[in-house]
C-alpha cells in the first residue's frame, strides 16, 4: 500500500508539473516528507492525503484505484474524468483495454465519424446550410 500510494502521488505530482517542494508548500507539509512518502517509506495518513488531492485538484480515490483502473483514467483527458463516473463509459474504457493495438486506429476513426456526425446535426437543428447541402437555385432575369 505505502509503494502503490507514494508512486502514484510522485506520478500524479510530475503530471501537475510541480516539484516535491511545490507541493509541500501547497499542502503544508515538510518536502522530505513528500520524498519518503513517494519512495514507499512513508505512509502518509488520510488527512495528508485530502490535501494532497485538493492540491492536485484531484479526486482522493485516485491514490486506491486498482492498476487497471488507473491506467484507463491515465488515458482519459483530465475534463472527461467527472463522465467517466458513468457505468457506460466505464465498460467502454474496460472494452477498449483489452483492444487489439491495431484495432486502436480503427476505433478511434469511429469516435471521430461519431463526433462530426453529431456536430452536423447540431449545425442543422441551428438551421445553417451545410457545405454539402445543395444550396437553393436562383432564377435568371431575362433582359
Amino acid at each position: 500500500m505505502k509503494e502503490q500510494i507514494g508512486k502514484r502521488l510522485r506520478d500524479l505530482r510530475q503530471r501537475k508539473e510541480f516539484t516535491q517542494k511545490t507541493l509541500a508548500k501547497m499542502a503544508g507539509v515538510d518536502y522530505t516528507y513528500i520524498g519518503k512518502i513517494e519512495r514507499g517509506e512513508q505512509l502518509p495518513s488520510l488527512k495528508v492525503l485530502i490535501r494532497f488531492a485538493e492540491c492536485l485538484s484531484l479526486p482522493l480515490n485516485r491514490f486506491f484505484m486498482d492498476e487497471a483502473t488507473w491506467r484507463l483514467v491515465c488515458l482519459a483527458p483530465a475534463d472527461i474524468y467527472k463522465g467517466i463516473q458513468r457505468e457506460n463509459l466505464w465498460e467502454l474504457l474496460r472494452l477498449l483495454e483489452g483492444a487489439a493495438e491495431e484495432d486502436i486506429s480503427l476505433l478511434t476513426e469511429i469516435v471521430r465519424v461519431l463526433k462530426k456526425h453529431r456536430e452536423i446535426r447540431v449545425v442543422r437543428k441551428e438551421g445553417l446550410p451545410m457545405v454539402a447541402e445543395p444550396q437553393i437555385g436562383y432564377k435568371r432575369k431575362n433582359k
